[in-house]
């Protein structure tokens, strides 16, 4: 082993903040291994020869003295590159290096003072703490510092323009995701410990390390939610409100969803602040894109052809208005809520459509106009997650191909596999469950 490796020579915070993060990063994993194998092996090697070679001298009293001035010199580049890091700047993705630097010293705890014991060895076991308690500090000042960051809403970006799910909402949940497994949860939970006690005095009666980080888990999910109500008043487009209310709020309950993020936070607290809110704004999103074209099929005083014929033709109109600003202005990227979307669509409009032009069809020559089929199939292709959707007019020549006997209906729509309708889209309070 070598004990004085390149990467240590990198060991003031200004240097060290001047890193590319991979190689940062790198320096910090070989820190610990060398770290680890340093007070596990070499150290105890060294201690026990000069103990065989210096152990008769003077009654054994020099012995242990020479050895720490030996290792103190290899541990002082050690402890120099971690003060460095742990001094640099606070930047998030740090968080779990530090974690892993603070973990390795909490399990070698134990060991490190074995090796140095006594007198001697006093000055080294100090610095060792002294490391530890600065990566307590800088790992509670990263991670209360990125809830400030998400607060203030420092990506400085505004909401995404197709309603879509936000990068820093997509970073966040998977931070916190990362935080809370196995490898990081306990030495997370040890350091908010820690802080507390510091804080507030060694004899107050602490909360238990989970609900320590519960709560500080808790703190950055509402810093987000905050954020995520700040970008989203920003939209003018109402729809467009209600596209990327519904896909924020799915996409953090669905990824969080039977992990340890959301075993954590529980299930209850997910449904409520998330999926329920992610349905509310789905029921919103069909009332305000699509519940206007009901309106348009009122069933009222249509015992003309001119009253009925007017009617059909505005629904049609909106309709390809509506499905134009799906294909330009809006996205639902997650698979399993744009099935349920158009599934719900499909259950307001076409119902709807199929009645009017059975009771009408009596003054209207229905077969000029798209089956409910052809517009049930349009629907489709508006919520596949493709850009190509084929316009009203193309659907209208084809209804009129049809009439001279050619059957040109396209045949390649695509098909999504159903996971249960958006029923919850109604008002009712009581249905939270799962579809």
């Amino acid at each position: 082993m070598k004990l004085n490796p390149d990467y240590l020579r990198t060991y003031k915070p200004g240097e060290i903040d001047q890193m590319e993060w991979e190689n940062l990063e790198t320096s910090i994993t070989l820190w610990t291994q060398h770290f680890e194998l340093a007070v596990q092996n070499v150290f105890v090697s060294e201690k026990t020869l000069c103990n065989q070679v210096l152990g008769n001298i003077m009654d054994g009293m020099v012995w242990q003295e020479c050895f720490v001035k030996i290792a103190d010199k290899i541990m002082a580049v050690f402890f120099r590159f971690g003060e460095g890091v742990a001094r640099s700047n606070k930047e998030p993705q740090k968080l779990f290096k530090l974690l892993d630097m603070f973990n390795s010293l909490e399990n070698l705890k134990t060991e490190f003072s074995d090796v140095f014991e006594g007198e001697a060895g006093a000055d080294i076991c100090m610095r060792f703490r002294e490391l530890e308690k600065l990566l307590i500090h800088a790992s509670s000042k990263v991670y209360w510092e990125f809830g400030l960051q998400i607060e203030g809403n420092q990506d400085g970006l505004p909401p995404p323009q197709d309603g879509t799910v936000p990068k820093l909402v997509r970073y966040a949940i998977n931070y916190l995701k990362y935080l809370t497994t196995d490898n990081y949860n306990e030495p997370m939970a040890q350091v908010l410990r820690t802080k507390q006690i510091w804080k507030a005095g060694v004899h107050i009666a602490c909360k238990p390390k989970d609900n320590l980080l519960k709560d500080a888990v808790s703190n950055v999910m509402e810093a987000l939610h905050r954020n995520i109500e700040s970008k989203r008043s920003s939209y003018k487009d109402k729809v467009l409100y209600h596209v990327f209310t519904m896909n924020t709020y799915w996409y953090i309950y669905m990824r969080t969803r039977n992990t340890e993020l959301g075993k954590l936070l529980g299930e209850s607290y997910m449904r409520k602040n998330y999926k329920v809110v992610a349905e509310e704004a789905a029921y919103l999103y069909e009332k305000q894109a699509w519940g206007g074209l009901v309106g348009f099929l009122d069933k009222q005083d249509n015992s003309e052809e001119g009253d009925s014929k007017g009617k059909i033709e505005a629904f049609l109109k909106g309709f390809e208005e509506v499905a134009q600003r799906h294909t330009s202005r809006y996205s639902i990227p997650e698979a399993d809520l744009r099935e349920q979307i158009k599934e719900a669509t499909v259950k307001l409009l076409i119902p709807a459509y199929s009645e009017f032009l059975d009771m009408f069809s009596s003054v209207l020559d229905v077969n000029s106009y798209p089956s409910p089929d052809m517009i049930e199939a349009l629907i489709g292709q508006i919520f596949s997650g493709n850009d190509r959707t084929s316009s009203m007019g193309s659907m209208r020549r084809e209804t009129k191909e049809q009439l001279e006997g050619r059957n040109s209906v396209s045949s390649d729509i695509e098909q999504m596999s159903g996971r249960g309708s958006f029923s919850r889209f109604q008002r009712n309070g009581s249905n939270t469950s799962d579809a």
